[in-house]
Protein backbone atom coordinates (compact mmCIF):
# COMPACT_ATOMS: atom_id res chain seq x y z
CA UNK A 1 0.00 0.00 0.00
CA UNK A 2 1.37 3.40 -0.98
CA UNK A 3 1.18 6.60 0.99
CA UNK A 4 -1.49 8.03 -1.31
CA UNK A 5 -3.56 4.86 -0.94
CA UNK A 6 -3.31 5.15 2.83
CA UNK A 7 -4.42 8.79 2.70
CA UNK A 8 -7.41 7.87 0.54
CA UNK A 9 -8.38 5.24 3.10
CA UNK A 10 -8.24 7.90 5.81
CA UNK A 11 -10.65 10.04 3.75
CA UNK A 12 -13.09 7.13 3.65
CA UNK A 13 -13.08 7.07 7.44
CA UNK A 14 -14.13 10.74 7.41
CA UNK A 15 -16.98 9.78 5.10
CA UNK A 16 -18.22 7.32 7.72
CA UNK A 17 -18.37 10.17 10.25
CA UNK A 18 -20.47 12.22 7.84
CA UNK A 19 -22.84 9.30 7.36
CA UNK A 20 -23.22 8.95 11.14
CA UNK A 21 -24.08 12.64 11.44
CA UNK A 22 -26.68 12.35 8.69
CA UNK A 23 -28.21 9.37 10.49
CA UNK A 24 -28.38 11.44 13.67
CA UNK A 25 -30.23 14.19 11.79
CA UNK A 26 -32.57 11.62 10.20
CA UNK A 27 -34.18 11.15 13.59
CA UNK A 28 -35.64 14.64 13.28
CA UNK A 29 -38.79 14.89 11.20
CA UNK A 30 -38.05 18.35 9.83
CA UNK A 31 -34.62 17.28 8.57
CA UNK A 32 -36.16 14.31 6.78
CA UNK A 33 -38.82 16.56 5.28
CA UNK A 34 -36.16 18.99 4.08
CA UNK A 35 -34.15 16.16 2.51
CA UNK A 36 -37.26 14.85 0.73
CA UNK A 37 -38.08 18.32 -0.58
CA UNK A 38 -34.54 18.81 -1.86
CA UNK A 39 -34.62 15.38 -3.52
CA UNK A 40 -38.01 16.13 -5.09
CA UNK A 41 -36.75 19.47 -6.42
CA UNK A 42 -33.61 17.88 -7.83
CA UNK A 43 -35.58 15.12 -9.53
CA UNK A 44 -37.98 17.71 -10.95
CA UNK A 45 -35.05 19.71 -12.34
CA UNK A 46 -33.50 16.64 -13.98
CA UNK A 47 -36.82 15.63 -15.51
CA UNK A 48 -37.40 19.17 -16.80
CA UNK A 49 -33.98 19.10 -18.46
CA UNK A 50 -34.78 15.74 -20.06
CA UNK A 51 -38.21 16.96 -21.22
CA UNK A 52 -36.61 20.05 -22.74
CA UNK A 53 -33.87 17.96 -24.41
CA UNK A 54 -36.46 15.62 -25.95
CA UNK A 55 -38.39 18.58 -27.36
CA UNK A 56 -35.26 20.27 -28.68
CA UNK A 57 -34.03 17.13 -30.43
CA UNK A 58 -37.42 16.35 -31.92
CA UNK A 59 -38.00 19.96 -32.94
CA UNK A 60 -34.84 19.81 -35.04
CA UNK A 61 -35.80 16.45 -36.60
CA UNK A 62 -39.51 16.94 -37.23
CA UNK A 63 -40.68 19.18 -40.02
CA UNK A 64 -44.18 19.64 -38.59
CA UNK A 65 -44.65 22.09 -35.70
CA UNK A 66 -46.22 19.68 -33.20
CA UNK A 67 -43.94 19.82 -30.16
CA UNK A 68 -44.80 21.68 -26.96
CA UNK A 69 -42.01 24.08 -27.94
CA UNK A 70 -44.03 25.13 -30.98
CA UNK A 71 -47.08 25.65 -28.79
CA UNK A 72 -45.01 27.82 -26.45
CA UNK A 73 -43.67 29.78 -29.43
CA UNK A 74 -47.22 30.45 -30.61
CA UNK A 75 -48.37 31.51 -27.13
CA UNK A 76 -45.48 33.91 -26.61
CA UNK A 77 -45.44 35.03 -30.26
CA UNK A 78 -41.69 34.33 -30.37
CA UNK A 79 -41.57 32.07 -33.42
CA UNK A 80 -38.85 29.72 -34.62
CA UNK A 81 -37.14 30.66 -37.87
CA UNK A 82 -35.17 28.27 -40.10
CA UNK A 83 -31.38 28.49 -39.78
CA UNK A 84 -31.65 30.76 -36.71
CA UNK A 85 -30.80 28.92 -33.50
CA UNK A 86 -31.56 31.98 -31.36
CA UNK A 87 -35.15 32.32 -32.54
CA UNK A 88 -38.12 31.16 -30.51
CA UNK A 89 -38.93 31.61 -26.83
CA UNK A 90 -36.15 32.44 -24.39
CA UNK A 91 -34.25 29.69 -22.58
CA UNK A 92 -35.76 30.94 -19.31
CA UNK A 93 -39.29 30.58 -20.68
CA UNK A 94 -38.56 27.10 -22.06
CA UNK A 95 -37.04 25.89 -18.78
CA UNK A 96 -39.83 27.30 -16.61
CA UNK A 97 -42.43 25.69 -18.89
CA UNK A 98 -40.61 22.33 -18.79
CA UNK A 99 -40.25 22.58 -15.00
CA UNK A 100 -43.94 23.44 -14.64
CA UNK A 101 -44.89 20.43 -16.76
CA UNK A 102 -42.71 18.01 -14.80
CA UNK A 103 -43.96 19.21 -11.42
CA UNK A 104 -47.60 18.95 -12.52
CA UNK A 105 -46.86 15.46 -13.83
CA UNK A 106 -45.10 14.41 -10.63
CA UNK A 107 -47.72 15.80 -8.26
CA UNK A 108 -50.95 15.12 -10.15
CA UNK A 109 -52.23 14.06 -13.53
CA UNK A 110 -51.22 17.38 -15.04
CA UNK A 111 -53.17 20.49 -15.90
CA UNK A 112 -53.10 20.14 -19.66
CA UNK A 113 -51.95 23.54 -20.85
CA UNK A 114 -48.52 22.06 -21.62
CA UNK A 115 -49.16 18.75 -23.29
CA UNK A 116 -46.87 16.12 -24.78
CA UNK A 117 -47.55 15.77 -28.49
CA UNK A 118 -44.84 13.53 -29.92
CA UNK A 119 -44.39 9.87 -29.06
CA UNK A 120 -41.18 10.46 -27.09
CA UNK A 121 -42.81 13.26 -25.10
CA UNK A 122 -45.75 10.99 -24.32
CA UNK A 123 -43.47 8.15 -23.19
CA UNK A 124 -41.55 10.58 -21.00
CA UNK A 125 -44.83 11.83 -19.51
CA UNK A 126 -45.88 8.29 -18.64
CA UNK A 127 -42.52 7.74 -16.95
CA UNK A 128 -42.83 11.01 -15.00
CA UNK A 129 -46.35 10.12 -13.83
CA UNK A 130 -45.22 6.67 -12.70
CA UNK A 131 -42.27 8.24 -10.88
CA UNK A 132 -44.65 10.66 -9.16
CA UNK A 133 -46.84 7.75 -8.04
CA UNK A 134 -43.83 5.93 -6.64
CA UNK A 135 -42.66 9.07 -4.84
CA UNK A 136 -46.12 9.45 -3.30
CA UNK A 137 -45.68 6.04 -1.67
CA UNK A 138 -42.80 7.40 0.41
Amino acid sequence: MTVTGFLKTARLLRLLRVIRRIEAFAEYGSAVLLLLMVAFTLIGHWLACIFYAIATIEHAQLHAPISWLDGLANQTEMYFYPNDSTSGPTIKSKYITALYFTFTSLTSIGFGNVAPNTNMEKLFSIFAMMLGCEYALI
